[in-house]
């Protein structure tokens, strides 16, 4: 099986859990302090209550600064340094000295488990905060992920849209383009 169709079959497999365990939860939660959304009185986040809208909002930055630094350790950091310790093809390492990826490696691994029991934390408070986070994760990705593709040549130029439609676009949008030219000049 190509790589490809393995991508394929595992995003299909990923969605239908999601969507099953979205089924199983609002059929059998349906009074669960979890599905709560906003400040509450008994709201506890790590020993604070989040009773007001000031703790509700600082709460929210919070994530948010700890899921933009989690996304670029994940995307730009951890790459680094699970390529170089864990890949059995790469034999010579020219960018590292042995103790100084010895000791990277260990300390991203040990800090990346502790701020994860902030993380277990977050998830399992209240779905508006998870949800958040999920949210926050996923725009930071999006542009992580451009990013990194940005850096990459693609050999493969077969794609889910065919030729014909990505010269359509290309034409609209060099029609568009020249009548702005046009306007502007004007």
């Amino acid at each position: 099986m190509n790589q490809l169709n393995k991508v394929r079959i595992c995003l299909l497999l990923n969605t239908c859990l999601v969507l099953f365990i979205g089924f199983y939860i609002t059929n059998f939660a349906s009074e669960s302090k979890y599905f709560r959304f906003g400040p509450n009185e008994d709201f506890i986040f790590i020993s604070v209550q989040i009773n007001t809208m000031e703790k509700y909002c600082s709460l929210l930055t919070l994530i948010c600064v700890n899921d933009i630094i989690r996304v670029i350790i994940q995307e730009f950091g951890d790459p680094v340094l699970f390529m170089n310790v864990y890949n059995p093809d790469k034999k010579e390492i020219t960018e590292f000295t042995k103790l100084e990826l010895y000791f990277y490696a260990n300390a991203m691994f040990i800090i990346n488990n502790i701020r994860y029991i902030f993380t277990v934390l977050i998830n399992i408070t209240q779905i508006d905060i998870a949800l958040f986070s999920v949210l926050v994760e996923e725009v930071i990705v999006i542009f992580t992920i451009k990013m990194l593709l940005d850096e990459k040549k693609f050999i493969n130029k077969n794609s889910l849209l065919h030729n014909n439609e990505l010269t359509t676009i290309t034409i609209e949008m060099d029609s568009i383009d020249s009548i702005n030219s046009k306007k502007i000049k004007q």
